[in-house]
């Protein structure tokens, strides 16, 4: 009986989750930089307007809502979304984004928030911008068997453009 008891016990303490502060252990040195590497290629493709050159970092079933609140669902029609302006016949922009901060969930889950501002222009006169918007992103990244992957993409405006990301204490 005493040989069942202990038998359960440690099967017990087998099954139970891992410790969350165990993530504090864990070296995400790698896993940051891929993540910031794949934020960079997504402005640098933004600004020249090459949508297809980033679509790979996102997995068939992700999802975005823009800033309007528009769910746009799987990466067919977050590409189509990206190239409506994109391939825009009167209007041209310029995009920005701020330096990214990481959150690591776990090993295989993580968020990034960056911030970023795109201004609208009409292409006959660059110099008159029509159109001002502003506002911070935030990507749900997990690691799968092909490497990092944006599952989940939320973008809403804000009246600010911050370089960085910190975080702040109320008094």
């Amino acid at each position: 009986m005493n040989l069942k008891i202990v038998i359960f016990s440690l099967i017990l303490v087998g099954c139970q989750p891992d410790d969350p502060t165990n993530i504090k252990n864990v070296n995400f040195e790698k896993d940051q930089s891929t993540l910031f590497e794949m934020i960079a290629l997504r402005e640098k493709a933004m600004l020249e307007e090459n949508i297809e050159s980033i679509m790979p970092q996102f997995t068939e079933d992700a999802t975005w809502i823009n800033s309007q609140g528009y769910l746009f669902e799987g990466k067919k029609e977050m590409e189509k979304f990206h190239r409506m302006f994109a391939e825009n016949d009167s209007l041209d922009y310029y995009y920005e984004t701020g330096a990214p901060k990481i959150r690591f969930l776990d090993e295989s889950n993580a968020l990034a928030y960056y911030s970023w501002k795109m201004f609208w222009f009409k292409k006959e006169q660059p110099t008159d911008t029509t159109y001002r918007e502003i506002g911070l992103m935030t990507l749900s990244a997990q690691r799968k068997h092909d490497g990092w992957k944006w599952v989940a993409v939320t973008n809403q405006h804000t009246p600010w453009f911050y370089p960085k990301i910190e975080a702040v204490q109320v008094d």
